[in-house]
């Protein structure tokens, strides 16, 4: 299994009137536990709302030009989106038994459907993810359950800065080096996890049914009584 850990960078279009807002893709950064890189920028990223949504240190490390300021096409990283999306299939396609990953898992897998317009299951390329898992939830589950182990343990890892989970969001870092960052808080996070003995076998979750993704193996499930709301 391979481990894919993804970052996106996207701004949010202003809505029409009775229409769903819709993002719009800026980079997309992948790193693999086998040494596999991608990394494309949009060539329309719109820069005035990268400006307005996006930390002064994320927009300004897109390869920019001044004045107007825009994105600078001449860059071999920025590309037309029908490009990178073709890229980005033909990427995940030669993958081997891919396991995909990013920050906040399917949040991410959401605006991942939504920039490439997949909109449906029978146009999902070859290698697509169905589900992602998150890496910071995966790094607060295996710290936890090492608390519930010893709590004198979890204190001196916090302390030493080994329970740290580092700032992975966006940053002055483009979004491959995003990638690349979570990739190593995951492979940190395995090793914390086999030194104290944790399983972190990643289930697949019930259809639907968020809670079952990170619940502890010896967490049940409650339905809802009869009339609440879920």
């Amino acid at each position: 299994m391979t481990d894919v850990c993804i970052e996106m960078h996207t701004v949010l279009q202003p809505a029409a009137p009775r229409s769903i807002p819709t993002r719009t893709l800026v980079s997309i950064g992948m790193a693999t536990s086998d040494g596999q890189r991608f990394l494309a920028v949009n060539d329309a990223t719109p820069i005035e709302l990268c400006v307005t949504q996006m930390p002064p240190n994320t927009w300004k490390a897109l390869p920019l030009l001044e004045d107007p300021l825009c994105v600078d096409r001449r860059d071999p990283d920025v590309h037309p989106l029908p490009d990178i999306q073709a890229a980005f299939e033909a990427f995940i396609g030669q993958i081997d038994r891919p396991q995909y990953w990013s920050e906040n898992g399917n949040v991410d897998h959401r605006v991942l459907l939504n920039v490439f317009g997949y909109f449906s299951e029978a146009v999902l390329p070859a290698g697509f993810p169905l589900w992602i898992s998150s890496v910071r939830e995966h790094r607060s589950r295996v710290l936890d359950r090492i608390g519930h182990r010893d709590q004198e343990q979890l204190h001196h890892l916090q302390v030493s800065g080994a329970g740290d989970t580092w700032p992975i969001g966006a940053s002055a870092r483009d979004a491959f080096k995003n990638a690349h960052r979570l990739l190593r808080l995951l492979e940190a996070t395995e090793e914390l996890a086999s030194e104290n003995e944790v399983d972190t076998t990643v289930r697949e979750p019930a259809w639907g049914d968020w809670r079952h993704v990170w619940a502890p193996d010896e967490a049940t499930y409650r339905a809802p009584r009869e009339g609440s709301v879920a």
